[in-house]
């Protein structure tokens, strides 16, 4: 099953399912009012962050960091070290920032970010880096001048064209076609296609979140590519629910009440749970895909491998392990906490075992203007597998 980290197919890995599949969920309360682990809980009780590794996500409440988290904790307490989970209320850059500044000044051991913008931090983290604070980020960058490195949940290039493809398979009304077969299927049913211009849109978290933004312009990369011409529109319609329920809920109901595209995307787990809901209430013919989990799509997908996909608001989705990537992130930590690992260019950490996956050595490449470790690579979720994964993720 450890194949799966190799398959640059879509969106998460056929491995991360028997990873997840024996996940222990041993849960306590958390700094933050969820789940976590008990290092979390102490700190939460008025106990002293001083010496903690600090686990920051854009806003509370949600479930994709939530699960990060439990990767992150799990994995630095099997090194005796504590952990904590403080994320702010609002999704924010002004929020992270009022919270890292109370961190810094409590001396927590290190940060491990996942970002609500691209700009804003700059003080606070050069703070951080003055005081001896190490910086992580993951999912969504941080400053490369500021952080060790970017734990990386797959490449950037390939989320974009996978949430393309399977969109306009979506629209053409075909099932996923498989590990490795997404592009060569697009281009042969577009081949035959002689209908109306696909119109596709996407509902993303803010209009400046790093990460929803670098796999927006991979989209509309992929759509710029010949096969396309004619037949898929270039322009993507774009709204954005930044990460809240409600205001995700309002701009899908927005989508609906336009009318004007065919299939949504949305590459936000609140957005894509938001858009199932007023897709299906509205009994819509618009189609949606995107990056969601499992147990929170359930109501809007296909359950089994007798079901006809199309008659889902959501025939197929992608994601990737998030509880793997929070403990990578964590190792990241470690070691550069103790071991030297400092994110340059071809300098590597080692993982040992977690779960389901073997020890692996992770090594730090050029990303932009600074260095990404990568985590693993996506997985489609599919009739074939939904009922696997509804209890796990």
């Amino acid at each position: 099953m450890r194949n799966w980290k190799r398959l640059v197919a879509l969106g998460v890995s056929a491995m991360m399912l028997a990873s997840l599949a024996g996940c222990s969920t041993t849960k306590s309360e958390t700094a933050n009012g969820g789940e976590a682990g008990d290092k979390t809980a102490e700190a939460s009780s008025g106990g002293s962050l001083e010496g903690t590794n600090v686990f920051m996500f854009k806003s509370t409440g949600n479930t994709f960091g939530d699960l990060m988290y439990e990767g992150f904790s799990e994995y630095l307490e099997t090194k005796g070290q504590k952990t904590a989970y403080k994320s702010p209320a609002e999704t924010t850059v002004a929020a992270q920032v009022q919270m890292l500044d109370e961190l810094i000044t409590q001396k927590v051991a290190s940060i491990t970010i996942s970002t609500n913008g691209d700009a804003g931090y700059d003080e606070v983290f050069k703070k951080a880096k003055e005081a001896g604070i190490p910086i992580v980020s993951i999912d969504s960058e941080a400053n490369p001048e500021y952080r060790v490195c970017h734990v990386n949940q797959a490449e950037t290039a390939d989320i974009g064209s996978y949430l393309i493809q399977a969109a306009v398979l979506i629209t053409l009304g075909v099932d996923y076609p498989g590990d490795g077969k997404m592009e060569e299927t697009v281009k042969s049913e577009l081949d035959k296609y002689s209908g109306d211009e696909i119109k596709l849109g996407v509902l993303s978290a803010s209009i400046d979140t790093p990460v929803q933004n670098s796999w927006i312009a991979e989209m509309e990369k992929e759509l710029a590519k010949d096969f396309y011409t004619g037949k898929v529109s270039p322009n993507l319609d774009k709204k954005y629910g930044n990460d809240d329920l409600t205001e995700s809920t309002t701009q899908a109901q927005a989508f609906i009440a336009e009318n004007s595209v065919d299939c949504i995307i949305s590459p936000t787990t609140v957005g894509i749970a938001a858009a199932g809901q007023a897709l299906k209430s509205a009994n819509s013919d618009i189609r949606l895909t995107g990056l969601g989990l499992p147990s929170e799509m359930q109501s809007f997908m296909p359950k089994s491998s007798d079901d006809n996909a199309f008659d889902s608001v959501c025939p197929y989705m992608m994601l990737w392990d998030v509880i793997h990537l929070g403990a990578v992130a964590g190792a990241a930590i470690d070691a550069t906490l103790n071991d030297g690992f400092d994110g340059k260019v071809g300098s590597s950490f080692s993982m040992d075992k977690f779960r389901d996956y073997d020890a692996a050595t992770y090594e730090a490449y050029q990303s932009g203007d600074g260095t990404a470790v990568l985590a693993g690579t996506p997985f489609i979720f599919d009739k074939d597998n939904m009922s696997e994964w509804i209890d796990v993720l």
